[in-house]
């Protein structure tokens, strides 16, 4: 009867772990699809900061890599430019706050954006920040919505409502292909993609 017993919670013991295995398994199968992020919904419900940490060093030339699920992008920071801008932008992903967010505005032509917790253009991280270096956009260069959200201008794109308007806090240097496939989604209402560009994560290299 001994050797039964133990035979049993040996079979119960190995159907738990095989469950265990396959819903392992559709975690990182749904995570590499951009389907289940659970930083964004940590993200979502942790609330919002007071204001931002100061963590611009003098002196050090910034530059981060969004990650993406379509391949990285290499952004050069305007830190003597726009250092406030600037130094929420790297406190945010300190704070990992872009991880799992998406480009939840994509508009062929014009612009690339994204930063919002909301994913409708309405998120913020509850503060604001001044404007700086309020001048003329370039093709490719990032500016700033909000305190979070960012924006990448895309080739040849009619600047007139940005010029002025918005912080200019840095410039695209490499990922330029990456940039084109985003433009090409399918889009929804109010350019939003049909399909989730997500942020996998931003890296800041100094």
């Amino acid at each position: 009867m001994g050797i039964l017993k133990s035979l049993g919670n040996e079979k119960k013991f190995l159907l738990l772990a095989l469950v265990l295995l396959v819903v392992c398994v559709l975690i990182v199968f749904a995570m590499n699809k951009g389907l289940y992020n659970p930083t964004q919904g940590l993200l979502t419900e942790k609330g919002a900061y007071d204001s931002p940490n100061s963590v611009l060093e003098d002196g050090v030339d910034y530059t981060v890599v969004v990650t993406t699920i379509y391949g990285e992008i290499y952004i050069d920071l305007y830190e003597d430019l726009a250092p406030k801008n600037v130094n929420s932008f790297l406190f945010l992903i300190g704070e990992r706050y872009y991880e799992g967010l998406t480009f939840h505005k994509v508009i062929p032509g014009f612009v690339i954006q994204a930063g919002d917790t909301k994913g409708d253009g309405n998120g913020d991280p509850g503060y604001i920040v001044e404007q700086e270096n309020l001048t003329s956009f370039e093709d490719y260069q990032v500016g700033m919505a909000n305190a979070s959200q960012f924006f990448i201008v895309l080739p040849n794109a009619n600047k007139e409502n940005l010029n002025g308007q918005y912080p200019v806090v840095g410039e695209v240097t490499k990922g330029f292909a990456v940039i084109e496939s985003i433009t090409k989604v399918e889009l929804g209402d109010n350019y939003k993609p049909i399909n989730d560009v997500v942020i996998e994560n931003i890296q800041i290299h100094e």
